[in-house]
């Protein structure tokens, strides 16, 4: 019986740590963002500043207009910058 248990609250630890996939991001921009990844909508990415967003595919836009595409997995730490007037996101 007591073996039940811990497989049970295994699984349950397991199912729980999966929607916590994170990717670390910093954007070297002076545009804020708005992103899309992942699962989860409305995750801001300030000018200037380092989070972290939702592993998945990304979509960001600004009220300025600029934006970026791309994807990431659990653990990646990725770049934005602006070469020649175009936002780029990159993996480091």
């Amino acid at each position: 019986m007591k073996t039940s248990h811990v497989v049970l609250a295994a699984a349950a630890a397991l199912v729980s740590t999966a929607g916590f996939a994170r990717c670390d991001i910093k954007n070297e921009t002076k545009y804020s963002f708005e992103v899309e990844s992942g699962h989860t909508s409305n995750q801001q990415v300030g000018s200037n500043t380092s989070t972290s967003i939702d592993a998945g595919k990304i979509v960001a836009k600004s009220k300025d207009g600029k934006s970026f595409s791309g994807s990431c997995k659990d653990g990646d730490k990725l770049l934005v910058k602006e070469t020649g007037g175009v936002v780029v996101l990159s993996v480091k």
